[in-house]
Protein backbone atom coordinates (compact mmCIF):
# COMPACT_ATOMS: atom_id res chain seq x y z
CA UNK A 1 0.00 0.00 0.00
CA UNK A 2 2.77 2.32 0.69
CA UNK A 3 4.50 2.26 -2.31
CA UNK A 4 1.74 2.63 -4.05
CA UNK A 5 1.55 5.80 -6.13
CA UNK A 6 -1.42 6.85 -5.34
CA UNK A 7 0.05 6.65 -1.35
CA UNK A 8 3.06 8.27 -2.19
CA UNK A 9 1.50 11.25 -4.08
CA UNK A 10 -1.04 11.74 -1.55
CA UNK A 11 1.96 11.73 1.10
CA UNK A 12 3.56 14.68 -0.51
CA UNK A 13 0.51 16.56 -0.98
CA UNK A 14 -0.38 16.24 2.89
CA UNK A 15 3.50 17.09 3.90
CA UNK A 16 2.81 20.22 1.65
CA UNK A 17 -0.27 21.17 2.72
CA UNK A 18 0.82 21.14 6.54
CA UNK A 19 4.11 22.88 5.82
CA UNK A 20 2.00 25.63 3.72
CA UNK A 21 -1.09 26.08 6.17
CA UNK A 22 1.87 26.32 9.21
CA UNK A 23 2.80 29.51 7.27
CA UNK A 24 -0.66 30.74 7.22
CA UNK A 25 -1.12 34.30 8.34
CA UNK A 26 -2.71 34.58 11.48
CA UNK A 27 -6.46 35.97 10.58
CA UNK A 28 -6.39 32.80 8.14
CA UNK A 29 -4.64 30.00 9.81
CA UNK A 30 -7.83 28.75 12.13
CA UNK A 31 -9.97 28.96 9.14
CA UNK A 32 -8.64 28.69 5.79
CA UNK A 33 -5.56 26.63 6.97
CA UNK A 34 -7.21 24.26 9.37
CA UNK A 35 -10.41 23.72 6.56
CA UNK A 36 -7.14 22.78 4.16
CA UNK A 37 -5.45 20.49 6.54
CA UNK A 38 -8.37 18.71 7.46
CA UNK A 39 -9.34 18.46 3.31
CA UNK A 40 -5.89 16.64 3.23
CA UNK A 41 -6.29 14.11 6.25
CA UNK A 42 -9.47 13.04 4.93
CA UNK A 43 -8.56 12.40 1.82
CA UNK A 44 -5.61 10.13 2.89
CA UNK A 45 -7.92 8.99 5.59
CA UNK A 46 -10.32 7.44 2.74
CA UNK A 47 -7.67 6.34 0.60
CA UNK A 48 -6.44 4.20 3.52
CA UNK A 49 -9.99 2.82 4.07
CA UNK A 50 -10.45 2.08 0.42
CA UNK A 51 -7.11 0.24 0.51
CA UNK A 52 -8.27 -1.70 3.50
CA UNK A 53 -12.10 -2.86 2.63
CA UNK A 54 -13.27 -5.44 0.15
CA UNK A 55 -16.01 -2.86 -1.53
CA UNK A 56 -14.07 0.39 -2.40
CA UNK A 57 -16.27 2.23 -4.34
CA UNK A 58 -18.00 4.34 -1.63
CA UNK A 59 -14.74 4.91 0.43
CA UNK A 60 -13.01 6.10 -3.38
CA UNK A 61 -16.20 8.22 -3.67
CA UNK A 62 -15.34 10.16 -0.34
CA UNK A 63 -11.91 10.46 -1.25
CA UNK A 64 -12.43 12.04 -4.39
CA UNK A 65 -14.93 14.48 -2.98
CA UNK A 66 -12.45 15.58 -0.20
CA UNK A 67 -10.04 15.44 -3.18
CA UNK A 68 -12.31 18.15 -4.72
CA UNK A 69 -12.54 19.99 -1.54
CA UNK A 70 -8.92 20.31 -1.59
CA UNK A 71 -8.92 21.74 -5.11
CA UNK A 72 -11.33 24.32 -3.90
CA UNK A 73 -9.49 25.49 -0.66
CA UNK A 74 -6.05 25.34 -2.50
CA UNK A 75 -7.73 28.00 -5.13
CA UNK A 76 -9.06 30.10 -2.17
CA UNK A 77 -5.69 30.00 -0.91
CA UNK A 78 -4.07 31.61 -3.98
CA UNK A 79 -7.10 34.30 -4.20
CA UNK A 80 -6.00 35.32 -0.55
CA UNK A 81 -2.63 35.47 -1.72
CA UNK A 82 -1.83 32.94 1.36
CA UNK A 83 -0.12 31.13 -1.35
CA UNK A 84 2.55 32.09 -3.95
CA UNK A 85 2.22 31.33 -7.16
CA UNK A 86 4.53 29.13 -7.42
CA UNK A 87 3.53 27.39 -4.41
CA UNK A 88 -0.08 27.07 -6.14
CA UNK A 89 1.58 25.63 -8.95
CA UNK A 90 3.13 22.88 -7.02
CA UNK A 91 -0.10 21.95 -5.19
CA UNK A 92 -2.12 22.26 -8.39
CA UNK A 93 0.28 19.73 -9.79
CA UNK A 94 0.29 17.42 -7.08
CA UNK A 95 -3.97 17.47 -6.80
CA UNK A 96 -4.36 16.55 -10.38
CA UNK A 97 -2.03 13.81 -9.97
CA UNK A 98 -3.66 12.38 -7.41
CA UNK A 99 -6.62 12.87 -9.15
CA UNK A 100 -6.07 10.99 -12.05
CA UNK A 101 -4.52 7.80 -10.13
CA UNK A 102 -7.74 8.13 -7.99
CA UNK A 103 -9.77 8.35 -11.43
CA UNK A 104 -7.83 5.29 -12.14
CA UNK A 105 -8.71 3.51 -9.65
CA UNK A 106 -12.47 4.12 -9.32
CA UNK A 107 -12.52 3.55 -13.00
CA UNK A 108 -10.82 -0.24 -12.19
CA UNK A 109 -13.15 -0.60 -9.23
CA UNK A 110 -16.53 0.05 -11.54
CA UNK A 111 -14.91 -2.20 -13.94
CA UNK A 112 -14.55 -5.12 -11.67
CA UNK A 113 -18.13 -4.34 -10.53
CA UNK A 114 -19.75 -4.47 -14.02
CA UNK A 115 -17.77 -7.74 -15.03
CA UNK A 116 -18.99 -9.36 -11.41
CA UNK A 117 -22.43 -8.75 -12.55
CA UNK A 118 -22.36 -9.85 -15.96
CA UNK A 119 -20.02 -13.09 -15.00
CA UNK A 120 -22.05 -15.85 -14.55
CA UNK A 121 -21.05 -17.89 -11.14
CA UNK A 122 -18.35 -20.32 -11.04
CA UNK A 123 -19.88 -24.01 -11.32
CA UNK A 124 -23.13 -23.22 -13.22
Amino acid sequence: MADSPIFVRCDELVLWVMQATARCPRNYRASMGRATQDAALRLQHHLVAAARRRDKRSALQSADEALQELRILTRQCRALNIVSPGQFEHAVRLVDEVGRLLGGWRKSQAQAATAALHDPPEGV
